[in-house]
């Protein structure tokens, strides 16, 4: 199963692609590049949730989890599915490959103590070296401290 995938594109990237931010010209230069990209399902998770926050913060005032809560109880996703279709075009049309993550809990674990990581990023790291990615796409300096990752500067 190793190394089939050239780049891992974290969540940062995608947000920073989809929201003006200081970081999005260099997102779409990554975005841009003639590699072969992928990502995890973690990554798509975040990537789902952040959208439909910002957009319920952005069209109702919401910023709780409460009221985001309950906003999705009452009215699904309707606020954002023309988002989130976008997200997905985005993959289909770039080719990204959404990669079932790591289910080795020790190695997650491990990693999370190993290089300091917060749950999510040691899982994302841990898929990397399941799958034998060696470069990931993201502008969390975190990262930088995966001996086993090296960081694509852009």
């Amino acid at each position: 199963m190793g190394g089939i995938y050239v780049i891992l594109l974290d969540t940062n990237v995608f947000y920073n692609f989809l929201f003006e931010t200081e970081l999005t010209d260099k997102a779409t230069r990554i975005l841009e590049m003639d590699e072969e990209f992928c990502t995890t399902f973690t990554v798509l998770n975040e990537v789902v949730y952040i959208i439909s926050r910002k957009l319920a913060e952005r069209k109702y005032g919401i910023r709780s989890y409460y009221d985001f809560r309950s906003l999705i109880a009452s009215e699904g996703y309707n606020f954002c599915s023309q988002e989130i279709e976008s997200l997905m075009r985005l993959f289909e049309d770039l080719k990204i490959n959404v990669l079932n993550d790591c289910q080795d809990v020790d190695e997650v674990c491990t990693i999370m103590r190993t290089h300091k990581l917060l749950p999510n990023d040691a899982l994302i790291a841990a898929t990397c070296k399941h799958y034998g990615i060696k470069k990931i796409a993201t502008f969390d300096d975190d990262f930088r401290m995966v001996d086993f990752l090296e960081v694509v500067e852009i």
